[in-house]
């Protein structure tokens, strides 16, 4: 026997006359994530634990405030996060963008399973690797100076 077919609705049914709650603005959810800030030489190192959603989204200003006092960016270590949604996503894309316009960067030295299976399926992690440094002038290519 064939399984009962339920209507998808993207919203509960409304009655005629609205009431007070449906034109309440919906709440942030609190932030579940805390950061850890270590400078390091020109970058800033940060280790977030925790969840990151829609609440982390509250980190946002703090972050742009440690990528500004940073010298070339920040080095993001994530394998205390437990879980990370597309908001999560959108917060690190954001700090992404943001240093960019700033000439810095952001990397993911080390993410845990919720970050990592995430930066995997959308294809991100590689918009968060370090950049790779050019080779400068070996010594053996360079005449000596007489």
């Amino acid at each position: 026997m064939p399984e009962r077919v339920h209507p998808a609705r993207s919203h509960p049914e409304r009655h005629a006359a609205g009431t007070a709650s449906d034109d309440a603005p919906t709440a942030v959810p609190p932030c579940l994530a805390t950061l850890d800030v270590t400078p390091d030489g020109d970058r800033t190192n940060v280790t977030v634990r925790g969840e990151l959603d829609l609440g982390s989204r509250r980190l946002l200003p703090y972050l742009h405030d440690v990528l500004a006092l940073s010298g070339s960016g920040l080095d993001l270590h994530l394998d205390a996060v437990g879980f990370c949604d597309c908001s999560g996503l959108g917060m690190l894309m954001d700090l992404r963008t943001r240093a960019l316009g700033q000439g810095r960067t952001v990397t993911v030295r080390s993410a845990g399973t919720a970050v990592g299976r995430l930066l995997d399926l959308t294809g991100a992690r590689e918009l968060f690797k370090a950049p790779q440094r050019q080779p400068g002038p070996s010594a053996e290519l360079v005449p000596p100076v007489l």
